[in-house]
């Protein structure tokens, strides 16, 4: 019997695309994790009971999970802190019948979106603001924002990143706009490119949204505790304690 070729797919395996999935990192917390926000599957002809397991590996260290069924998988962070801290990440995304050995599809070398901190979200560039020292803006249809700062104060990106201060007090305000933002647009999250806001709440534990018919203090206390779980995510009361009695010793 000749020899199957590589290129052969005697079980009707389905090779799918890797732009129908969505994965995000977080590897700045206290334990490195990972959340499938993105799983498109309209396209596909699947039984309604198949189920989504993703296969996530680091370095030689390899982590499978069950998420559940296709119809209403598991968009949780999931802890992936026994594959270490070495290597690059790389998933796998199978979809399987329970209890059953036979693959119906897979997805190979899926890689990841970073979610480390808010710079995956808000980009910083430089702007002539005359004696505004900063603006924040919401694109839209990117899903993310933009801190102009005023080039007069920071010659480029990097040394406004590198002032600590300016983070404290200028990154937990773009994050209260952008909140803001997104109760008077609500539904937005909904969006593809705004996936990785809507897992970047999940990741500081922000799991409900506004509502269009919520009354003004509502949406207000829902933007209070996105830029709540930031602060403390971030810790900036205490950074921000440091630099001042560091420059108050100088």
């Amino acid at each position: 019997m000749p020899r199957l070729s590589t290129l052969s797919n005697p079980t009707g395996l389905k090779d799918l695309d890797r732009k129908i999935v969505g994965i995000v990192i977080d590897d700045q917390g206290a334990t490195p994790s990972y959340s499938l926000v993105r799983l498109d599957l309209t396209e596909v002809s699947l039984p309604p009971q198949a189920h989504v397991v993703v296969i996530a590996r680091r370095g030689n260290a390899e982590l499978r999970v069950d998420h559940g069924a296709v119809t209403d998988w598991n968009k949780g962070f999931i802890d992936a802190s026994e594959l270490g801290t070495d290597g690059v990440w790389i998933f796998r995304v199978l979809l399987v019948l329970p209890d059953s050995p036979k693959l119906l599809a897979a997805i190979e070398n899926v890689r990841p979106q970073g979610l480390g901190n808010s710079e995956s979200l808000i980009a910083l560039e430089p702007a002539d603001l005359g004696h505004v020292p900063w603006e924040f803006i919401v694109l839209e249809l990117d899903g993310r924002g933009v801190i102009r700062f005023n080039r007069e104060v920071y010659a480029n990106s990097g040394a406004a990143e590198a002032d600590t201060r300016f983070a404290c007090l200028v990154f937990p305000e773009a994050i209260r706009q952008l909140a803001a933002w997104h109760t008077q647009n609500v539904g937005a999250l909904a969006e593809t490119h705004w996936e990785p806001f809507k897992s970047w709440l999940t990741m500081h534990g922000v799991t409900d949204e506004p509502l269009e018919d919520d009354p003004p203090e509502e949406k207000d206390k829902w933007c209070r505790s996105v830029v709540s779980a930031f602060c403390a995510r971030n810790r900036f009361a205490d950074v921000l304690r440091g630099q001042i009695t560091i420059g108050g010793e100088e």
